[in-house]
């Protein structure tokens, strides 16, 4: 029975994704003519956002205010869910890794609606992608990013990566911060593996199963303060302190 509900989920997935891309794609079309394509395309991302959440019964709590375009937000990374849930409350474009371009029909869509991708395995890619941030970031959207590079179980947060700060440090540019934590039912599996994708399993099969949840409780606590340093490595590291000082952990160990 469950495995009915998750390819039902996954259906009403496809459906709204493909729904909200073609009017998303629609606001490109707007900013060609001169209208306020850019504005519109954020707004009806963050509606994507809200209607994927409610669709994989994911319950968001929200403390703290979060930022306003136009923004620089970094946040902790456990799962592809963060990306529905911190785009369902703010209105981001984010910076991903290049391996989400190979997620089924999300990567090609993802592309094509502004999001930034970058291989970190290439110096000369980070480089490229800290130019084409301050493109991204307008008086409609701001920029998202997962500093620590990769995702985890939760029981910590990891070191964040100064790289891709180089353009907020340069142009002293406040940065905001948040962190993110889930949960789920007592005889549900742990979030921290049904949630959080971190072990040699592949996106697809992991979806699946976490569609298969009845309850998902995500929690995301914005900072008070945006933080401002022209050095990107001791931005990187009181980024970090302010993160972990907030961050509930998923688990305590694996």
């Amino acid at each position: 029975m469950r495995l009915v509900v998750a390819l039902f989920k996954l259906f009403l997935i496809l459906l709204a994704t493909v729904f909200f891309y073609l009017i998303i794609v629609l606001g490109f079309v707007f900013s060609l003519i001169g209208l306020a394509g850019k504005k519109w395309s954020a707004y009806f991302l963050t509606i994507w956002g809200k209607t994927l959440c409610r669709i994989i019964s994911l319950e968001v709590e929200v403390t703290g205010t979060p930022p306003k375009p136009p923004y620089f937000l970094v946040s902790n990374h456990l799962s592809y869910v963060d990306i529905f849930m911190i785009i369902s409350q703010t209105r981001s474009v984010f910076i991903a890794k290049s391996e989400v371009l190979s997620w089924p029909l999300f990567g090609f869509m993802s592309q094509t609606v502004g999001m930034l991708f970058v291989d970190r395995s290439r110096k000369t890619d980070v480089k490229r992608v800290n130019k084409l941030i301050s493109k991204r970031i307008t008086d409609a959207q701001g920029i998202l990013l997962f500093p620590e590079g990769t995702t985890s179980a939760g029981t910590d947060v990891l070191p964040f990566k100064a790289s891709l700060l180089a353009y907020p440090a340069e142009e002293e540019l406040p940065v905001n911060y948040a962190s993110i934590s889930y949960s789920t039912n007592g005889n549900e599996p742990h979030a921290s593996e049904s949630v959080c994708w971190w072990r040699e399993i592949t996106f697809a099969s992991h979806f699946l199963e976490l569609l298969k949840l009845k309850k998902i409780y995500g929690t995301i606590r914005f900072g008070n303060e945006p933080i401002i340093n022209c050095n990107r490595k001791e931005l990187a590291s009181e980024l970090y302190s302010r993160v972990k000082e907030q961050f509930t952990p998923v688990i305590d160990k694996v």
